[in-house]
């Protein structure tokens, strides 16, 4: 798995295409309670299509940080991946950056926290 530490908070992980997917996703899944409360920016810029299988192990691993205060951000995604949340209706669900720096910096929880004082919501509340 191809994972390393960007910031001291935040988790990067190159994600591969399918079926390899699914078994990063389970592995992420696992390796999470090791690394401690660290957000996760996925790049899904080697994916092009996206299984349901796929699609509810990122629905679980999102679920999973956010129970611990931590935010998924989902970055280079494809127009054909992107298209497949948007028709799943999962596009409101999840958050995307178009640049690595971009998804690294909305990862990090104290511009979260501004910009979520400022709009009335808390993370919580937004993953609900």
């Amino acid at each position: 798995m191809n994972t390393r530490l960007l910031e001291p908070d935040v988790l990067y992980a190159l994600l591969p295409p399918e079926p390899l997917l699914r078994s990063e996703l389970t592995q992420l899944r696992e390796q999470l309670p090791q690394v401690g409360d660290k957000h996760l920016v996925l790049d899904l810029s080697h994916v092009e299509i996206l299984t349901s299988p796929s699609i509810g192990h990122l629905l679980l691993l999102q679920k999973q940080l956010a129970q611990r205060g931590c935010r998924l951000m989902l970055y280079g995604t494809r127009l054909a991946t992107r298209c497949i949340f948007r028709v799943a209706g999962l596009d409101t669900l999840f958050e995307f950056a178009e640049e690595k720096s971009e998804a690294i910096t909305a990862a990090d929880v104290h511009n979260w926290l501004e910009r979520g004082s400022r709009s009335g919501q808390s993370c919580e509340g937004r993953r609900k």
